[in-house]
């Protein structure tokens, strides 16, 4: 299908993308930015043919938004000077392709009112991010990492550890986070998980359910097949830099080489750090991230020794029945 055939009149959405809007959202906002050059972005806006809001152009350069209306990125090529050619076209395909739901996004326009408040803006683009990631690498300081939890083990530790803002959501937040668990298991990608071994005996009460998640765990370990990875951090503070989770997700690469992205969660604060493109100089809080998240790695201890410190809280925990 030609590009221009792809193109849509503004104000309507496209119609079939291929794929969730994560990544195609990620490099689009990285390339308009490279386009934007010396300009600052009420510039650009000064200059487009239809009003954009400032706050919408922040976000899709930033890659934080789906593009339901692709077309408005076709003003902001105009007003960016980006004329017919290659590099347009590359572009408009990137805001067509931006256009499309991930799961998460289905649930929360499709799933009524109760929903919009469980599934943040945060976690509508993690999810997206991860339906494309070709590895990751997941550390965890106070729980076992979200998709490797049971069921029990979800609804307790989300009841547990819920702001309490947020605490009559809960139900519709462990939905989600189930949902998200799913994906996990049928896209299977390559996966590292760090988890603190503090985790291992956190049982808030509920020894049982600690011996079945533990259990869990070890069948991952001692999957050979599986390309899920589990380590155990013996660090009382694995993280200098205080988050409580980070998660380091890689892509494929394709015609546009996708950089890494870094997301960060520290309480009610979710953020994410994308990683520099060619010739591009890295943002320091990415670096920060990057280094720290490569000091975990070569701390933590190899898969003998992770295993046994699961096998011997698992132990603990069974001693406790």
């Amino acid at each position: 299908m030609a590009v221009e055939d792809r193109v849509v009149q503004f104000g309507r959405p496209a119609a079939d993308p291929p794929g969730s809007w994560g990544v195609p959202a990620l490099l689009l906002g990285a390339e308009m930015k490279i386009e934007r050059g010396s300009l600052t972005q009420r510039q650009v806006l000064q200059k487009a043919r239809v009003k954009v809001s400032a706050s919408v152009y922040s976000r899709i350069e930033n890659g934080e938004t789906r593009i339901d209306k692709p077309a408005v990125v076709e003003v902001l090529l105009d007003a960016l000077g980006v004329r017919p050619g290659p590099r347009r076209q590359d572009l408009l395909r990137l805001a067509h392709d931006a256009s499309a739901e991930g799961w998460a996004n289905t649930v929360r326009s499709r799933a009524g009112v109760a929903y919009r408040e469980a599934v943040s803006d945060s976690m509508l683009r993690l999810t997206s991010l991860e339906e494309w990631a070709e590895r990751q690498l997941v550390i965890d300081t106070n729980v076992i990492s979200g998709v490797l939890q049971t069921p029990r083990y979800r609804e307790v530790v989300t009841a547990k550890t819920l702001l309490a803002g947020q605490r009559r959501l809960a139900d519709r937040i462990i939905d989600v986070r189930r949902r998200r668990a799913e994906q996990f298991a049928a896209a299977q990608p390559r996966s590292t998980f760090f988890i603190r071994c503090g985790a291992l005996y956190a049982d808030f009460g509920q020894t049982e359910m600690m011996v079945e998640q533990l259990k869990l765990l070890l069948r991952y370990v001692d999957d050979k097949e599986s390309p899920v990875a589990i380590r155990v951090i013996e660090a009382v503070n694995p993280l200098a830099i205080q988050v409580t989770a980070l998660i380091r997700l890689s892509f494929a690469k394709g015609s546009f080489a996708a950089p890494d992205v870094i997301y960060t969660e520290a309480g009610a604060r979710a953020e994410f750090h994308r990683g520099p493109l060619a010739g591009e100089e890295a943002d320091s809080d990415y670096l920060d991230y990057q280094d720290l998240s490569d000091t975990v790695i070569k701390q933590a201890p190899g898969l003998a020794k992770s295993r046994k410190l699961i096998a011997d809280a698992l132990d603990w925990h069974l001693d406790r029945l």
